[in-house]
């Protein structure tokens, strides 16, 4: 009886060990593919924190909503009880600022030159694309200091994944540079790549040519298409599905992968230029403003489609 007892708890402790570790890989995979739609929303122990679209970073638990900041923010990225943000300070500079969620204390980091709106947190280091002196991505300290370019040229694209960086180049090419070596490696010349997002063994990317979504293994060694159905190049992979704009009938729509002529609309929206950010079960996207002072508010609905209490301005 003793030992049936034993192995029942063995059994359960694996079943709680497994589904943290799916937990932690969807949110993971979840953070990548809102900082590949400009970062607007993150989650963590809980709460989920947001641009309010353009007044700052709130903090949402339930019904309870705390503002950290006051200015627009992007590619908001958590680490070590802070969220790491860019918010704009002149017309070609951006400012990369972190909050501390316990605090409130802002901390002013490092003014950068870029013309992409995303950047990464990942051991202790930043990493983002400057066209200062020199196009190319680069690698500060936290603090700021010792900023270093690894990778030249204009890339249009780029994701940082631990100890990797996967990039488009000039010619639209997928390429990895290592961070342990400093080996750079075209994945694959004919990719006409547009966007990437890199989730777990898999770098999904937008062919501007073909018109569809396609993924490519991290060694290049196979690429395939994912689905016809995704148009344009703001998608979100997540969990089992890709969440995509669709321009053909100005929806927010999404698809389950393996499954690539089957989609579920989930949203009307009025602009082209949206974002799609995950949160749970959540969709936050961009849409028309109804406030003439800007152009853009941000909006929540479920992820299957259903309705929720919108974003109060």
């Amino acid at each position: 009886m003793k030992k049936v007892v034993k192995i029942s708890v063995i059994v359960v402790c694996i079943i709680i060990i497994m589904m943290a570790i799916i937990m932690v890989k969807n949110r993971n995979n979840e953070a990548n593919g809102n900082v590949s739609n400009m970062g607007l929303v993150l989650e963590h122990n809980g709460k989920t924190y947001y641009n309010k679209y353009e007044k700052g970073i709130f903090a949402v638990k339930g019904d309870k909503e705390i503002q950290l900041t006051d200015e627009t923010a992007y590619s908001l990225a958590f680490y070590e009880d802070k969220i790491y943000y860019m918010t704009v300070a002149d017309f070609n500079q951006v400012m990369i600022k972190s909050v501390d969620i316990k605090s409130g204390n802002i901390q002013n980091i490092a003014t950068i030159y870029t013309s992409i709106s995303k950047f990464f947190v990942e051991g202790n280091a930043i990493y983002y694309f400057t066209n200062n002196v020199q196009n190319g991505i680069c690698k500060m300290d936290l603090n700021g200091q010792n900023e270093t370019i690894l990778i030249t040229g204009n890339i249009p694209d780029f994701q940082v994944d631990k100890k990797e960086i996967f990039y488009i180049d000039e010619e639209n090419r997928i390429c990895k540079f290592m961070l342990s070596s400093g080996k750079n490696i075209v994945l694959n010349e004919n990719a006409k790549a547009k966007k990437i997002q890199v989730v777990e063994h898999w770098i999904y990317f937008y062919n501007e040519t073909e018109n569809s979504l396609f993924r490519l293994n991290k060694n290049g060694k196979k690429m395939e298409l994912v689905s016809v159905l995704v148009n344009h190049e703001i998608y979100n992979v997540c969990g089992k599905y890709v969440y995509y704009y669709d321009k053909n009938t100005s929806k927010i729509a999404r698809m389950q992968l393996k499954k690539s002529n089957k989609c579920e609309n989930i949203v009307d929206i009025s602009v082209l230029k949206t974002r799609i950010n995950l949160a749970g079960d959540v969709l936050y996207y961009l849409d028309k403003s109804s406030d003439d002072s800007q152009n853009y508010q941000i909006r929540r609905v479920k992820i299957n489609g259903d309705k929720m209490q919108d974003v109060q301005y």
